[in-house]
């Protein structure tokens, strides 16, 4: 999923796309994590306006398509700064910001390096990390929400509301 402009231009280009007969690749990055992480196949329309559960900001990422995976697995950004975009002022593809294009002959670079690269490490490994991190920022709101209940004060037999401690959630 992307932004609602974002799942636009992706369904756009997946319609040309499909009446060339021509696959459309996605590269995915983690923002701010100096590394792409994998490339898949886009292989459906985007079906607007369906919010998924797992999304932590389920406003800004509405909608859902199909892909295939090709290549799940790190890369450093450095494997990549050598290919320059001239569809984004020329700057290299590890400056592209959610749904930039990437022109075929430097798509296919990218391509290349991910099919000859040895993968050392996959953002599937991580998933046990995230999936403590989310159980953890579930007790938490849990905890939180347990807190703003109305509890019993403890010198003057008033109630009064309490107050949780503040609550940051991390977006990965």
């Amino acid at each position: 999923s992307s932004t609602t402009e974002g799942n636009k231009r992706l369904n756009e280009i997946y319609i040309k796309s499909q009446a060339e007969k021509v696959p459309i690749f996605l590269f995915f990055s983690v923002n701010a994590s100096g590394q792409f992480v994998g490339v898949c196949k886009m292989m459906s329309e985007v079906t607007f306006g369906e919010k998924l559960a797992h999304w932590q900001m389920n406003e800004k990422w509405a909608g859902k398509f199909k892909v295939e995976w090709v290549f799940v697995k790190d890369i450093q950004n450095k494997e990549f700064k050598s290919i320059i975009n001239p569809s984004n002022e020329n700057k290299p593809v590890t400056n592209s910001r959610d749904t930039q294009e990437i022109p075929f002959k430097e798509g296919m670079r990218m391509l290349e390096i991910f099919k000859l690269k040895k993968q050392d490490s996959s953002l599937l490994d991580e998933f046990e990390l995230y999936d403590n991190e989310e159980r953890k920022g579930k007790e938490a709101k849990h905890e939180k929400e347990s807190f703003g209940k109305v509890v019993q004060g403890e010198s003057r037999g008033q109630h009064r509301r309490g107050r949780g401690p503040r609550l940051s959630l991390i977006h990965i």
